[in-house]
């Protein structure tokens, strides 16, 4: 078959990485898509589209790519050592048995790895660690500047009192597997049309230890943990923000069979009570304020969430959103204890409607100033 030159197909070397091959494929499947030419060029559109796919698909595989490396192309003729490996890709003689034989035949002659593998991983008696837990907890603003101490309520698994975890009774003896006499492994002889066949295989019952327990713990059923429930106080600090996460380690529930605790995660909400924002340690508050206010200056009280009342001095010609700051007045940092700021927009408010004796004041005003009404 004609052979073809990938890399000068995506118009890159032969040494380009795996990111400078991705890059060339996108940028030729977005130039060569069949859906974006003219009519008179969608045949050959789609052919090089082929291409394009075709070439990606050789060199972002790993094994044909190097398969193409070593021989120009991937197909048929390839040595057998590349065509059947046991490796990621591709397939390999045990593939090929399995699909003659049935998966009976091929433990036969291969052994049930899936149950050893199954077997190794999760033995009965294997120390695991336990699960880690995750609640939530709500504050208030006002509660934000000051912190809180929290009482946390909660089930859990704890480790079993009576056989300190073990899962067994305390001064029980291990007693010999039965099932693999003690070896730690299962021997299974198996006769078929090609002969006897011994498939051995790690033992399900011991977990390979060759013992099991001669009586499991009564209390705990032998997972060497039991279901309580569990308090704890929890210290937040002044300055917490909204959906933050404490750690707690080994808060968690018990592992199985004297396996190590997991943690426990809380999740804190802050609980808005007013019509303030949060930045940082900064409050911002919008405030609306007279139009005289504006112009000559003036006065207004904001309350913190905590019930403090600020006084904010209104600058005579303050303009329309305008931004006033007063320091130390927000929340508290966590780690310093400073607080940030507090910002007030200014929210100017004209009058639609004035009285006769404002309109008169007014356009005296506005005389005075040359203005023409």
């Amino acid at each position: 078959m004609p052979k073809k030159d990938y890399y000068e197909i995506l118009g890159v070397p032969r040494n380009a990485s795996d990111e400078e091959i991705k890059a060339a494929y996108k940028r030729l499947v977005k130039e060569w898509h069949p859906d974006k030419q003219p009519e008179e060029r969608k045949k050959y559109a789609e052919q090089k589209f082929k291409e394009i796919q075709e070439a990606y698909e050789v060199l972002s595989d790993p094994q044909k790519r190097a398969m193409y490396d070593k021989f120009g192309y991937v197909g048929e003729g390839i040595p057998y050592e590349y065509q059947y490996t046991s490796s990621g890709g591709g397939f390999g003689f045990e593939d090929i048995f399995r699909d003659f034989f049935n998966d009976d035949i091929f433990n036969i002659f291969f052994g049930d790895q899936r149950t050893q593998s199954r077997t190794r991983t999760t033995s009965r008696r294997t120390p695991r660690r336990g699960e880690d837990i995750q609640l939530d907890v709500t504050v208030t603003e006002r509660e934000v500047f000051t912190g809180k101490s929290v009482t946390i309520e909660y089930e859990r698994y704890e480790a079993c009192d009576h056989c300190r975890g073990e899962g067994v009774e305390p001064g029980s003896r291990s007693v010999t597997c039965s099932k693999c006499h003690g070896t730690g492994v299962v021997r299974e002889e198996r006769r078929t049309p090609f002969g006897v066949f011994i498939n051995q295989y790690t033992c399900d019952v011991c977990g390979g230890t060759g013992t099991v327990p001669g009586e499991v713990c009564h209390v705990c059923h032998g997972t060497g943990r039991v279901r309580r429930r569990s308090s704890l106080i929890l210290d937040i600090p002044a300055g917490v923000e909204d959906g933050q996460v404490f750690k707690l380690p080994r808060r968690g529930n018990a592992g199985l069979y004297g396996g190590e605790y997991g943690d426990l995660y809380v999740r804190v909400h802050v609980q808005r009570t007013s019509g303030l924002r949060r930045e940082g340690d900064d409050i911002i508050v919008d405030a609306t304020v007279d139009y005289v206010t504006a112009i000559l200056g003036g006065k207004i009280k904001v309350t913190l969430p905590n019930g403090e009342l600020v006084d904010v001095e209104i600058p005579a010609g303050t303009q329309p959103n305008e931004r006033i700051t007063v320091r130390g007045k927000g929340f508290p940092n966590q780690r310093t204890g400073r607080r940030g700021n507090l910002i007030v927009n200014v929210n100017v408010e004209i009058p639609r409607r004035v009285s006769k004796k404002e309109r008169e004041l007014l356009e005296e005003i506005a005389r005075l100033r040359g203005v023409e009404i």
